[in-house]
């Protein structure tokens, strides 16, 4: 398992998936280790557009998520959030251009 309990991770996008697993043709779901569905991509979409998720548990090579219960693999996760960005405020318009 590559993270563990309290970590911020990235859900990949239905896209994502469908790209680098394909599809099964009958149920319409994602060919990974844990079966990844259209309604979980729309639910991760719905919940937070960034489809950011905290770790709660780890059990049986799977993830299950604070925010959502589904169980998810190492293979649906995309990265590890290493720090979540937080706006500061602006400080003078130098900062809203961007120059130095």
């Amino acid at each position: 398992m590559k993270y563990k309990v309290k970590d911020k991770v990235k859900i990949k996008t239905w896209k994502e998936m469908e790209k680098e697993y394909g599809v099964f043709v009958k149920t319409g779901s994602i060919d990974c280790k844990c079966l990844f569905t259209k309604y979980m991509g729309k639910g991760i979409e719905e919940l937070n557009c960034d489809r950011i998720l905290t770790i709660d548990s780890v059990k049986n090579d799977c993830y299950t998520m604070k925010e959502i219960t589904w169980n998810w693999t190492d293979d649906m996760i995309k990265c590890l959030v290493k720090n979540e960005i937080k706006s500061k405020p602006i400080t003078s318009r130098f900062e809203i251009l961007d120059i130095r």
